[in-house]
């Protein structure tokens, strides 16, 4: 990433931005553990053997910035995680990464790139195999990871003058020692699909080279591998694929601060108040400066900064290796030796919470003080990661005993049930295509983002008994839907399937739609593109699938010519998914004997009430409000300070759970509801205009009055 720093002077008279700015005498040094690897090292064109420190580079801007030659500063600056080989830990990562210029895909070349990947992990030189059923070879990662990034959404935000039209890719070849040039030129010639493919840049073109080889096993602080960090560096220098930023030199200024402010207090966070005191010294004298300087660098940077928590708008995470060090030891607790844990925890977890997060996904709060006490401490404990997993939605809390669920703990489905034929498996994938062909795929991290998603709409979604029957595993997973329902979601990889056994296929669409929203939150959360399809497997040929048209009643054919008309005809095993008949909801009472409606769903009297709840917090969300004013709006909407309050200190730092409980004392018309119109949608929206939140305002407008317009309700 090429940052030139720009003086832009915020008073009229000059200023000194680097005044009062901390100093150290030792750079940041890359931090590197056996089970991933973060690195933020400032790189030139052709990188000296002594790298600077990051002292001197503050030096050197504020040198530049004395003479007015600040215009001509820039530095690149380079960002790695590593997962660290735990193939659930990919699921995870892209929640924590921001717009890379390039990606680097990293492959063993021991490996064929068709043969079934092996991982294992390492933590204190020791290492143990993760015993799991992987369905991923190298060749299979490449493909993955190059549809993940067709997915993204474009990003946008300030101060970029230049920004590659799409990322590119580095395939990074491991363990090169131990292969033959013969090897290394026959896995180079088996990718030469990727020679072509303007994504993908080929570490040495003319001869033929798609792949980085490197050395793995040079020795961490040795001559050797400091020379093979600078190759690797100068290579991705070379590549001319770099992100580039003009910024205030204040901003860039800042963010360097705050790396040496936590280089010197020996912690990966700092507090706001510490942080305010920074912004001081660089005259960044209003907080609302520090919280969009913050928010900045948490869009381009390593940083990490949750403004929208209540619980975490205190803290910044300056370095997030911490975090993911506690999800990476969270998952590997399930595969380590027992006689090996206390390597990860101390004291390590109990054979019961070992087994109980095994076998059913499933951990206490505590187990996470005995992996994160090396890390938690009176700022950053247990309690403010149990709230950043939820934010992020990486787990669900369940039940009413604590219960936390983590589907990345699970093991990998060994085999699958024979697919339903009463109603035909759907499938719901991303359409890629590339030169003529189409391909299915789903972005990495979308399958236990949906999960956790589903498992949050707790009136309607549950788990299922554990048994042969049914899957709880981290890439299939069975949930009771409406009380009495059964739907299987199977992670294939480059798709979802979704099995439902049950004959009645009247209640096909309401499922349809219930797992469609998740993925579409889950979409939001990975920043990927909402561009979905549904298809179904072709029974002519198993390589082909059949897409489902816009118009819900027609597909299209990947493969053969035949374009099966599996929408049409008497067949409805396919069309039942689509087809909406006017039956009550799966699960509703027998004595509701009106139509079902989608969002929102309106009494006869208008007024609203609980059983809307989840309709409310829908419609809110689907039309962008975060609920982090839920305070002003339940006021807006009659609620007194006291009933809000009890509300705030109930959901501590939770902003879903405090807008749901805020919606909920609403449509109990507490307080002063029935004063302010009662629980009415007209009411709510006359709320958000005077919250000057119209433009949510205006899509549930338009929405209900769409929506009145074709509702026929008995009087």
């Amino acid at each position: 990433m090429n940052k030139p720093i720009e003086n832009e002077p915020t008073r009229n008279e000059p200023i000194n931005p680097m005044e009062n700015i901390p100093t150290e005498s030792s750079p940041i040094e890359n931090k590197q553990t056996e089970n991933k690897t973060m690195l933020k090292q400032p790189t030139k064109k052709k990188p000296a053997k002594n790298k600077p420190t990051t002292s001197e580079l503050v030096k050197k801007m504020v040198q530049a910035f004395k003479k007015g030659e600040s215009k001509k500063l820039s530095t690149n600056w380079v960002h790695f995680i590593d997962s660290g080989g735990q193939p659930a830990y990919r699921e995870l990562l892209p929640l924590f990464t921001r717009a890379a210029a390039l990606n680097i895909i990293t492959i063993d070349l021991t490996k064929g790139l068709d043969e079934k990947c092996e991982f294992q992990y390492r933590i204190h030189q020791n290492t143990s195999p993760i015993n799991t059923n992987l369905r991923y070879c190298n060749l299979n990662i490449i493909r993955s990871t190059i549809s993940s990034g067709a997915m993204l959404q474009p990003v946008k935000f300030p101060y970029v003058s230049d920004m590659p039209k799409h990322s590119h890719y580095l395939i990074l070849g491991t363990r090169k020692e131990l292969v033959t040039e013969k090897k290394l030129k026959e896995i180079n010639e088996s990718l030469m699909e990727y020679k072509a493919n303007k994504k993908v840049i080929p570490y040495n073109k003319d001869q033929g080279s798609i792949i980085f080889p490197v050395n793995t096993l040079l020795p961490a602080g040795s001559k050797e591998r400091e020379e093979a960090s600078i190759q690797l560096c100068t290579t991705i220098s070379d590549f001319g694929v770099a992100m580039t930023i003009t910024l205030p030199i204040q901003l860039f200024t800042f963010e360097i601060s705050l790396q040496l402010e936590a280089a010197n207090k020996k912690r990966s966070f700092l507090t706001k108040e510490e942080v305010i005191k920074l912004g001081v010294s660089l005259r960044l004298d209003k907080e609302s400066d520090i919280n969009e300087a913050l928010q900045y660098l948490h869009n381009v940077t390593i940083i990490l900064y949750y403004r929208d928590v209540d619980i975490l708008k205190d803290l910044i995470f300056v370095d997030p290796k911490p975090i993911l060090d506690v999800l990476s030891r969270l998952i590997a607790v399930t595969y380590v030796d027992h006689d090996k844990l206390q390597q990860i925890a101390k004291p390590p977890p109990s054979i019961d919470e070992r087994s109980t997060l095994k076998n059913f996904g499933l951990f206490k709060k505590d187990i996470l003080k005995i992996i994160g006490n090396e890390i938690f401490n009176r700022n950053f404990t247990s309690s403010h990661m149990i709230a950043l997993l939820k934010h992020l939605h990486i787990i669900a809390e369940v039940g009413e005993e604590g219960d936390y669920f983590f589907p990345c703990a699970l093991s990998s489905y060994e085999e699958l049930n024979p697919p339903p034929t009463e109603i035909q498996p759907l499938l719901i994938a991303w359409e890629i295509n590339d030169r003529g062909t189409t391909t299915l795929a789903i972005p990495q991290g979308l399958f236990p983002l949906t999960i956790v998603h589903l498992l949050e709409e707790k009136k309607i979604v549950e788990f299922s008994p554990k048994g042969k029957e049914y899957y709880r595993c981290h890439d299939a997973m069975s949930l009771c839907v409406y009380k009495e329902y059964y739907i299987d979601i199977i992670n294939c990889y480059t798709h979802i399937e979704m099995y439902f056994y049950d004959c009645r296929k009247e209640f096909c669409h309401q499922i349809c739609e219930l797992v469609t929203k998740a993925i579409k939150k889950s979409s939001k959360d990975l920043n990927v593109n909402d561009d979905h399809i549904f298809a179904f497997k072709c029974s002519m040929d198993e390589q082909c699938y059949c897409i489902v048209k816009e118009d819900k009643s027609s597909t299209r054919c990947t493969q053969c010519r035949s374009h099966c008309k599996v929408l049409q005809g008497g067949d409805d095993s396919y069309r039942c998914w689509f087809n909406n008949p006017q039956l009550p909801s799966p699960g509703a009472e027998a004595s509701l004997e009106r139509p079902p409606t989608t969002r929102p769903t309106v009494q006869p009297t208008g007024l609203l009430d609980t059983s809307n709840l989840i309709d409310v917090i829908d419609v809110l969300g689907d039309h962008g409000y975060s609920g982090v004013s839920y305070y002003d709006l339940g006021l807006r909407l009659g609620l007194h300070p006291g009933t809000l309050d009890v509300i705030k200190e109930d959901n501590k730092g939770d902003v879903c759970s405090c807008l749901r409980e805020c919606l909920k004392a609403w449509l109990e018309q507490r307080d002063s509801v029935k004063r302010k119109g009662g629980p009415t949608y007209e009411a709510l929206i006359k709320a958000l205009r005077k919250m000057k939140e119209n433009a949510v305002a205006d899509g549930i407008d338009r929405q209900t009055k769409n929506e009145m317009a074709s509702l026929e309700v008995p009087l």
